[in-house]
C-alpha cells in the first residue's frame, strides 16, 4: 500500500514539476526587463549593438520561445538546469552550495515549532478556562502578530549588540542559525498552539473517547490512542503543507542576518533576470514541497491504520470502474 503511494506520488511530483516549470518559464518571459542588458551593464557602459546580438545568440534569447522552452524541458529531464548568466557557474552546482543552510533553517524551525507547540497546546486544554490557558492564549495571540522580520531585528540588538551572545549574521558556526530559527518558529508556533489545543478539547468530548470509558479503558490509554495521537494528524498535514511558505519565509531572514540561502540567492538573481537560476530554484523549492507533503502523507498512514484502510477499499473500487476484478 505504502509502495503505492510512494509511485502514485512520484507520477503526481512529475506532472506538478512539469506544469511548474511552464509556468515559471512564461512568466520570466513576460518579466520587465532584459537579462543582456544586466549581463553589459548597458545602462553605464558604452556597448555595439553586435556585442548584444552575440551576447544574446550565445546564451540562446535571439531563438523562438518555443524553441527556448524545448531545449529548457530538454535539460531538465537531463537533469540540467543550465548555467547561470551572472557567475558562468552550473545552476545545480549553485543549487547545492546555497540550497543547504535553507533547508537545515526550515528543518530546524518546524522542529523548534513542534517541541513549542505540543507541549503548550496540550497544557493549554488540559487547564481548559483556567488562568494557564488564558496565558497562553494572550501569548499566542501576541507572538502571532509579531512580523518574523521585526522579531530578527529585535534579537539581533537584544542578543548580538547589547549581550554579544549569540552572532548577528553568517553562518560560520552552528550559533549563527539560532537567531534565525527562533525569528520564523516564535510567530509560526502561536498557531501551532491553537490548533493543538483545539483539537485536544474536541477530542475529549467526542463520541470514540465516551465510548472508551464506558468500556472501562483506563485514562492513560484513552488519552494516548483516541485524544492525543489523532490530535497530532491535522499537525502533521499542516506542517507538510507548509513547506513552502516556510522556504519562501526565509527570504527576508536570510538578508536580514546575511546567511548565504536560497532565499537570498533567488532575490539576487531575479534583480538580474537570472532566468536559469530562477527556474532552477523554482523547481527545486517545488521539489522540496511535493517531497513534504509526501512524508505528511506517509506519517498519517503509519500513525492512523484508518486511512490505510480507507486508502485500500478506495483502491479496490477505482480498479472495479477500470474493469479490473475487486
Amino acid at each position: 500500500m505504502i509502495i503505492t503511494q510512494i509511485i502514485r506520488r512520484i507520477g503526481q511530483m512529475i506532472i506538478v514539476l512539469f506544469v511548474l516549470s511552464t509556468i515559471t518559464f512564461i512568466l520570466m518571459k513576460l518579466t520587465p526587463g532584459d537579462p543582456v542588458n544586466k549581463i553589459l551593464h548597458l545602462d553605464v557602459a558604452n556597448v555595439s549593438a553586435s556585442q548584444v546580438s552575440e551576447t544574446k545568440e550565445k546564451l540562446g534569447l535571439n531563438q523562438p520561445i518555443i524553441v527556448q522552452y524545448g531545449q529548457w524541458l530538454n535539460q531538465i529531464v537531463h537533469l540540467n538546469f543550465g548555467t547561470s548568466y551572472q557567475t558562468g557557474e552550473s545552476v545545480s552546482k549553485e543549487l547545492l552550495y546555497y540550497t543547504p543552510p535553507t533547508l537545515l533553517i526550515a528543518l530546524a524551525t518546524m522542529v523548534t515549532v513542534l517541541l513549542i507547540s505540543i507541549p503548550l497546546g496540550t497544557v493549554a486544554a488540559r487547564y481548559y478556562h483556567t488562568w494557564i490557558d488564558m496565558l497562553i492564549r494572550m501569548m499566542t495571540s501576541i507572538t502571532v502578530s509579531i512580523p518574523s522580520f521585526f522579531l530578527g531585528t529585535l534579537l539581533i540588538y537584544i542578543c548580538a549588540q547589547q549581550l554579544a551572545i549569540l552572532p548577528s549574521s553568517g553562518i560560520a558556526t552552528p550559533a549563527g542559525y539560532i537567531l534565525p530559527v527562533v525569528s520564523l518558529s516564535i510567530g509560526m508556533s502561536a498557531y501551532y498552539v491553537r490548533l493543538m489545543r483545539s483539537n485536544l478539547l474536541e477530542l475529549y468530548r467526542s463520541q470514540e473517547v465516551q465510548a472508551s470509558r464506558l468500556r472501562g479503558m483506563s485514562e492513560s490509554y484513552i488519552y494516548w490512542k483516541d485524544i492525543f495521537k489523532p490530535a497530532l494528524l491535522p499537525i502533521i498535514t499542516i506542517m507538510g503543507m507548509s513547506v513552502g511558505s516556510l522556504i519562501g519565509g526565509t527570504v527576508v531572514i536570510e538578508n536580514l542576518f546575511g546567511i548565504p540561502g536560497v532565499g537570498r540567492f533567488l532575490v539576487d538573481s531575479i534583480r538580474a533576470r537570472d532566468y536559469p537560476v530562477i527556474q532552477g530554484v523554482v523547481l527545486m523549492i517545488g521539489c522540496c514541497v511535493i517531497f513534504a507533503n509526501t512524508v505528511s502523507d506517509l506519517l498519517l498512514l503509519w500513525l492512523d491504520p484508518k486511512r490505510r484502510s480507507v486508502k485500500h477499499k478506495v483502491t479496490k473500487v477505482e480498479d472495479r470502474l477500470d474493469g479490473g476484478p475487486l
